[in-house]
C-alpha cells in the first residue's frame, strides 16, 4: 500500500485526543484513591505495583482494543487503522498488539520524542512502529504525500527528549523504593511543576 494511505498528522493527533477521553475510564477503578488526593489534605501512599498499573493502563488500553479492532477507538473513529507493516492486507499478530503499546511506554523517559520521530519518515512510523513492524494507515487516499520534516522533527525531538528525562528523573525521586510505596500527590505535583500531564506519554499520537 503506496504512502498515499498514511494519514496526516492532524488526523492522527484527534484521534489520540478521543483516546484519552476512552483512557479514563479505565482509570475508574482508581477513582477512589485520585479523589483522596482532590477532596482531602492527607498523604495518599500507594505501591509500586499499583503504580506500575497506573502506569500501563494507556498500554493495556491499547493492547485490548488492537486485539479487537486493529485500531484504538480514536483511530477507528477518525478511519485509521494499525497494519503489519510489510502487508497491509493482514492481521495483527498477538505479539505485535501487546510490542507496540508496550514500547509507547517508554514515552515516560522520552515524552514524544519517540513519536517526533515519525517526522523524518516518509510513511510516519516511529519507533513503536519500528520494535513491532507496524504501521497506521487510513481507508481513504490523502490529498498529498506526506514529506519529510526535518527541521519541525528536529525541535520536537530534542524538546521533548529534554522534558521527557526531566519528568522521569522528578516522578522517580518521588519513589520510596526501601519501602516500596509513593504518596501520590508528591508524584502529581512534580509532573504538574514539569508541566507535564501524568498520562502524556500514555496515549499514541503516531
Amino acid at each position: 500500500m503506496g504512502d498515499i494511505f498514511i494519514p496526516s498528522t492532524w488526523r492522527r493527533l484527534f484521534a489520540f485526543i478521543i483516546d484519552q477521553f476512552f483512557i479514563f475510564f479505565f482509570y475508574l477503578p482508581f477513582a477512589g484513591t485520585f479523589a483522596r488526593i482532590f477532596f482531602t489534605d492527607e498523604d495518599v501512599y500507594i505501591s509500586l505495583i499499583q503504580l506500575f498499573v497506573i502506569f500501563m493502563v494507556p498500554a493495556i488500553y491499547e493492547f485490548v482494543f488492537l486485539m479487537i479492532l486493529q485500531a484504538t477507538p480514536g483511530k477507528w473513529l477518525l478511519g485509521l487503522k494499525v497494519v503489519p507493516a510489510h502487508n497491509a492486507d493482514a492481521e495483527l499478530h498477538a505479539f505485535q498488539c501487546a510490542l507496540r503499546p508496550l514500547v509507547s511506554r517508554l514515552s515516560f523517559f522520552f515524552a514524544w520524542a519517540i513519536y517526533a520521530l515519525a517526522f523524518f519518515r516518509y510513511d510516519r512510523t516511529h519507533l513503536a512502529d519500528w520494535v513491532a513492524e507496524t504501521r497506521v494507515i487510513q481507508f481513504k487516499p490523502r490529498s498529498a504525500r506526506p514529506k519529510i520534516r526535518w527541521i519541525i522533527g528536529s525541535i520536537l525531538f530534542v524538546a521533548y527528549l529534554f522534558e521527557g528525562l526531566n519528568y522521569s528523573m522528578a516522578v522517580l525521586q518521588q519513589i520510596d523504593w526501601k519501602e516500596k510505596k509513593v504518596e501520590l500527590r508528591s508524584v502529581l505535583q512534580s509532573t504538574e511543576m514539569m508541566d507535564i500531564d501524568f498520562g502524556d506519554g500514555a496515549g499514541d499520537e503516531d
